[in-house]
């Protein structure tokens, strides 16, 4: 059994989207031949919500170097918010960031000290075979590298995210030259979307290191009971129901940064009221930024139609995932090349699926094939507004061609691409091996 050493920022049982992806493939790495071992902050003190897993103990080995600010930041954001316990935190939280200024004490070069300490202390424990690290925090590469280098063993490049700012069609890399250096070194490296990898060749920034597109999965434990040959949420042929519409509800989890406007969505939402199409029901899990918070707080109708909760388990969204008319996923209008993480976690479910999000995106390929759903411009209301149209008339039907696509939703179940990372890894390592 090969093993490979991790370094992340967001391991496996912490709440993030990267912590999440990991997990799910922990587990079926072995029947592949390899042992995926991540090192990285300790959940308890830098997650929010923090998820345990199947073979945490076996698979996770976490640094205690966590700043003391980034500690009480995460005790006060599992409190209610103006609760005593919230200010109290947030006021040590204050103290400690001033503290730590003052003594020139940079948190996440602790936080990668840290991970370099407990990397070599796994890697004396347990025979290693390849180290790897985590993008977008670049710095981790590094890190991984210099514990390769040291460990004499080959290093893996992973870019869950780009190094650098995107701006819809065009990608400008950050410390490139260093980049280059970083994967000239690699034996190989892994891509979570196709174009950002085809970004990196065209910029010369990979040169000839090989490399492999593979995409996030879901766990086949969350997969629901099958669904019935007639389900509500729409006739299967696309017709107008005749009876009276039930709300149309859509369920969005986990956060909405400012990169992900959700304005044209709202609009949306009003010209769904004023055209009396029925009620409807859109339901954010997680953080929401203040100019949108502010524009449905203002709006007494929105405000009925539109409601902000607290981030939940993941076992608790895929219940809120089986139980909506839609899932929501929005993608930023910069980010032509991301692959949202939630489409992948809830592709098990018949719930029809709202992609909004910027043209080129590899996802309207899939979405289109699987005949998962819709997929509309982010930034056009008018597009959100024919997708909410078209996902109650069609919702029916999205959920019958579900049953029909079984097989090519199961090349994305953790089995299948747990199976794919591990050919990578080894076709990688015969290409490049050892230094």
């Amino acid at each position: 059994m090969a093993r490979a050493l991790i370094l992340s920022l967001q391991p496996p049982g912490g709440g993030g989207v990267q912590a999440r992806r990991y997990a799910k493939l922990l587990p079926h790495l072995p029947a592949a031949g390899w042992e995926f071992h991540v090192v990285g902050p300790d959940p308890r003190l830098d997650a929010v919500t923090p998820e345990p897993l199947r073979g945490q103990e076996r698979f996770c080995h976490y640094s205690r170097q966590v700043s003391r600010s980034q500690r009480c930041a995460i005790r006060r954001n599992r409190r209610r918010p103006g609760s005593l316990l919230y200010l109290w935190f947030g006021l040590r939280q204050l103290i400690h960031r001033l503290l730590e200024q003052l003594g020139h004490h940079d948190p996440q070069t602790h936080a990668l000290e840290g991970l370099r300490a407990t990397a070599l202390e796994t890697a004396a424990r347990l025979p290693i075979d390849v180290v790897a690290g985590i993008c977008p925090d670049f710095r981790v590469l590094e890190v991984a590298h210099e514990v390769a280098a040291r460990l004499g063993r080959p290093f893996i490049a992973i870019y869950d995210d780009p190094f650098g700012h995107r701006e819809k069609g065009r990608f400008h890399p950050a410390h490139p030259e260093r980049q280059r250096a970083v994967l000239a070194a690699a034996a190989g490296a892994v891509f979570a979307s196709p174009l950002t990898l085809e970004r990196y060749r065209e910029q010369g920034l990979l040169g000839d290191t090989p490399a492999r597109f593979l995409p996030d999965c879901f766990d086949p434990g969350e997969t629901p009971a099958a669904p019935p040959a007639s389900v509500s949420g729409g006739p299967a042929g696309g017709g107008v129901p005749e009876r009276p519409l039930a709300p149309l509800t859509l369920f969005h989890p986990g956060n909405l940064g400012p990169w992900r406007p959700i304005e044209p969505l709202l609009e949306a939402g009003r010209r769904w009221r004023a055209e009396a199409r029925g009620g409807l029901r859109i339901l954010l899990y997680g953080y929401l930024y203040e100019a949108a918070r502010a524009a449905i707080g203002s709006d007494p109708l929105l405000r009925q139609d539109v409601t902000i909760h607290a981030a939940v388990s993941n076992e608790r969204s895929h219940q809120l995932a089986e139980a909506a008319d839609g899932l929501l996923v929005l993608i930023g209008p910069r980010h032509t090349d991301n692959l949202p993480s939630k489409f992948f976690e809830y592709l098990p479910h018949a719930t029809p699926v709202l992609v909004a999000g910027p043209a080129g995106n590899p996802l309207q390929a899939i979405v289109e094939g699987l005949e998962k759903g819709i997929y509309c411009d982010i930034e056009s209301s008018a597009a959100i507004f024919d997708a909410l149209v078209a996902l109650r008339e069609r919702g029916g039907w999205f959920r019958e061609r579900h049953r029909h696509h079984r097989e090519a939703i199961a090349a994305y179940a953790a089995p299948a691409v747990a199976g794919a990372w591990g050919a990578a890894f080894d076709d990688f390592l015969a290409v490049r091996p050892a230094p």
